[in-house]
């Protein structure tokens, strides 16, 4: 006859099965430290160094999908946006050098002074205009030279050529000759402002 199974085997395959689970989760976990410390490593590593160490066998499933992702965020061209300030304004410093460089070439600086020359001819020639207040008298000497009496009326509007302390010299036009020259008192005129 077979004799009754006894009570202590079936706790000594317990214990074993116990014992082998404990191991097992040893050994699990002495394996995830190793992989997690490789994957620091090769963290550490360039991006193409890393890329030899894709299907490394110290890594777990876990840590090679971490090892891939750091190579695809690292190799991945950075999205930027477009900021048309830094080109517009590159732009702009290489249009004003070529700009400073057209307006100081001496032909142009030549026209500036040209121009200049003439504003200044035109300015100084341009007579002041004043309102006269009163009728005022003058002896005006004509185009042709000869003196002529000639009476400023009221509120009519006189061209003076220069201004002194107590006369001005104005003129006249004459159709179809030229201008004659005078001078009144200074009083009787309004300068416009």
């Amino acid at each position: 006859m077979a004799r009754p199974p006894s009570r202590t085997q079936p706790s000594t395959v317990e214990a074993r099965l116990q014992a082998a689970q404990e191991a097992e989760r040893a050994a699990t976990q002495r394996v995830q430290q190793a992989s997690r410390a490789r994957l620091a490593e090769l963290l550490r590593l360039a991006p193409r160094e890393r890329l030899t160490h894709l299907d490394d066998p110290a890594l777990v499933g876990p840590d090679r999908i971490s090892l891939r992702r750091s190579l695809q965020a690292s190799l991945v061209r950075p999205h930027r946006r477009w900021r048309p300030g830094g080109r517009l304004q590159a732009l702009g410093r290489r249009l004003r050098a070529a700009l400073l460089r057209q307006l100081l070439h001496p032909a142009v600086l030549g026209l500036v002074a040209l121009g200049g020359v003439c504003l200044s001819t035109a300015w100084s020639n341009t007579p002041r205009v004043a309102i006269a207040t009163q009728a005022l008298a003058s002896n005006v000497i004509g185009p042709d030279g000869r003196v002529q009496d000639y009476t400023v009326p009221a509120r009519s509007w006189v061209a003076v050529e220069q201004l002194g302390t107590d006369v001005a010299q104005m003129r006249v036009w004459y159709p179809g000759q030229g201008y004659g020259h005078g001078k009144v008192w200074r009083n009787g005129l309004e300068f416009a402002r």
